[in-house]
């Protein structure tokens, strides 16, 4: 098989032109490219639907983690310019278009092909141009050039021929992507073409077809599972090797070890000798490292500069590593002199309790990898116990809320919002709790986070929109008329089918007014991008239902989301109004908010009122709507109605005066 027919599988082909100038971003780059590439690979190669969403799964690993990385060091030296803001949100709705596509109806193929036409293209703006840009920006900065000065020195710059540059190299890509497409579809052909030649077999087809048939299976096998540059196996090869290992019986713990391999500093190779030595110098490399490993273990080569080695004893992991390092050490002769290489590597011992398939296993020794180059780049580190347990324990946890979701485990409580001048009852919020069947009852705070990005957020985030418009019918029939607002994730918010899903809900309960139904957005859940969500916020409330900002003032974007958002509601964080009593700065924040609920006009509400005092200090400030333990707790359903004869505000809050 040619380098051609191999590209087909790289559907973004890195190149020193995507430095940004900063070591720790490009390298992380790499990694999200190597990523987007085997999830190509694995889409064309493969039929397990199982294996493309594990690796998705990891590109949403890696990317939040890369984006944090990211941030913290635009943020070190730029603080909190639009910037940096506005490269969060789009970090934030990249998250939202990948659930998007993993939640969409349209046939796989279908959608596989968008994903991969959307990934190149942002995966083109977001170094060429988004990064770069910041990073030329902090260079300028540090340089001593005033900021204002830097945006425009760095406007020139990227300006003119790197624009028409990024265009081309678009272009490119796409076609690079629907390349791998169209081998996925050739792959689908041939799989028909072979239950054909079967048939035909059967009634004695010629035997010249059917050799003909068997070398192009032989050829579409290799293509598959082999590396063209090396002749090592690819990362298909390697997982079908360890695959076959772990289905062995009775193998002893921790007895077999993979090794992920990433070479340091390679793109240095490339910028001094040029791709085509860089590639000579792999097929050189891949030789002493197959010879030093023996029948020890299998070796391959799975991205540009970064390989795995399958041990067969992991009591000679140490050795084994010394002895590929040495051989890396001796001198490559290369067209133009000679050059020495050195790696990083990151171990895992198998089998252990957190990986039960070839796929987390490669994923726990491509993290484990990623650590070591973090903490001392050059050297191997082992996958670590909590590494380890964590990884297990959101698998069994994810599993845990399937099981409590289908086993109705999950229950509504219901929290009063008061007037806090008058006591009158303005509504409920709907808090979701968990009645465990052995851990007892768990807060949102002991599960929703493990599933950020996750489909299952959508199915808790319906559940509690029927359950909230059921409790509000059954209210209804005892004489008991309340607003009822449910948090929505913006990752729910966004899903293609969200208004009509809704719409479906309302219609199951007639008789409740939709006006009634407040969605409150969680603002620290992504919301990308904002025109979209404010579209999708517009067709929901021609259903007749309103929205809230939940947890408003907690980050940095809020101000666009009063400017962009058709919201009706502001919800203000209960950090701001806990501490508000004895932080000034957290006071002036609060009297910040409420000010900008005056001037958008919109209705306000302050979360975690706990005391007579904090009451009291919101009303000066003008804030006079709330809810909060010195109201009521959340309560169960039949409890509300109690509870709401009996209440009364504190004496002080009727007395309490506004004060701008």
């Amino acid at each position: 098989m040619s380098e051609a027919d191999a590209a087909v599988f790289e559907i973004f082909p890195w190149n020193r032109n995507f430095e940004t100038g900063i070591e720790t971003i490009d390298e992380q780059h790499k990694v999200l490219v190597e990523i987007v590439n085997r999830l190509a690979w694995h889409f064309a190669s493969s039929n397990s639907e199982l294996e493309v969403s594990h690796v998705l799964d990891e590109l949403l690993s890696y990317a939040a983690y890369h984006f944090k990385a990211e941030e913290e060091i635009w943020k070190a030296t730029l603080g909190e310019q639009e910037m940096v803001q506005n490269h969060h949100d789009g970090h934030q709705l990249f998250f939202v278009q990948i659930q998007m596509f993993r939640s969409s109806d349209e046939p796989g193929e279908k959608v596989m092909s968008d994903l991969f036409s959307y990934l190149t293209r942002w995966l083109a703006f977001h170094i060429l141009e988004s990064d770069r840009r910041m990073a030329l920006t902090i260079k300028a900065v540090e340089r001593g050039v005033p900021l204002s000065e830097a945006k425009n020195e760095v406007d020139s710059e990227l300006s003119g021929a790197v624009s028409v540059m990024v265009s081309a190299l678009l272009e490119i890509y796409e076609k690079l992507a629907a390349s791998a497409m169209q081998l996925m579809r050739e792959k689908m052909a041939r799989l028909r073409a072979e239950d054909e030649l079967a048939r035909l077999h059967h009634d004695n087809l010629n035997s010249a077809l059917e050799k003909q048939a068997s070398e192009h299976a032989e050829q579409l096998q290799f293509l598959a599972y082999s590396d063209p540059v090396t002749g090592l196996m690819n990362r298909n090869g390697i997982l079908r090797e360890i695959r076959h290992v772990m289905q062995q019986e009775h193998l002893p713990a921790e007895s077999f070890a993979v090794i992920s391999i990433d070479l340091d500093n390679f793109h240095k190779v490339n910028a001094r000798f040029g791709e085509e030595s860089a590639d000579r110098l792999l097929g050189l490399l891949a030789r002493r490292w197959k010879d030093a490993i023996g029948k020890a273990g299998k070796l391959a080569r799975i991205s540009g500069d970064e390989f795995v080695v399958l041990l067969a004893d992991s009591g000679k992991v140490e050795a084994q590593l010394k002895a590929l390092r040495l051989t890396a050490e001796q001198p490559f002769m290369l067209d133009g002199g000679s050059v020495s290489m050195a790696f990083t590597a990151g171990v895992v011992r198998f089998p252990h309790h957190g990986a039960d398939d070839g796929d987390t296993l490669l994923r726990q020794a491509d993290h484990t990898l990623f650590r070591a180059k973090q903490e001392q780049k050059g050297e191997w580190l082992f996958l670590d116990a909590d590494a380890q347990r964590q990884s297990v324990e959101r698998q069994r946890l994810l599993a845990d809320i399937r099981a409590g979701l289908a086993g109705d485990q999950f229950r509504l409580l219901y929290q009063p919002k008061v007037c806090l001048r008058t006591g009158g009852v303005i509504g409920v919020e709907a808090l979701i709790r968990w009645e465990h069947p052995e851990k007892g009852t768990l807060s949102p705070m002991q599960f929703l986070p493990a599933l950020e990005y996750h489909p299952l957020m959508i199915s808790i985030g319906e559940w509690v929109i029927s359950q909230a418009l059921r409790q509000m019918t059954v209210w209804d029939s005892e004489g008991l008329a309340l607003d009822v607002g449910v948090n929505i994730a913006a990752v729910h918010l966004q899903h293609p089918d969200f208004a009509t899903r809704l719409a479906g809900a309302l219609a199951r309960y007639p008789h409740v007014a939709p006006q009634r139904l407040d969605l409150e957005i969680l603002e620290t859940a992504a919301l990308g991008e904002l025109d979209k969500a404010g579209s999708i916020i517009r067709e929901c409330e021609s259903l007749g239902v309103t929205f809230s900002l939940d947890d408003f003032g907690t980050g940095y974007s809020s101000l666009s989301y009063l400017k962009k958002l058709p919201v009706r509601t502001l919800k203000i964080d209960q950090g701001f109004v806990s501490s508000a009593l004895l932080n000034g700065d957290d006071r002036a924040i609060l009297k910040g908010i409420i000010g900008l609920s005056h001037a958008f006009d919109k209705k306000l509400v302050a979360e975690g009122v706990e005391t007579m005092e904090h009451g009291k200090l919101l009303i000066r400030l003008g804030c006079y709507h709330a809810q909060g333990y010195a109201i009521a707790r959340p309560m169960k359903p039949e409890k509300i109605a109690a509870w709401k004869k009996q209440w009364r505000p504190y004496p002080e809050w009727s007395a309490g005066e506004y004060v701008k």
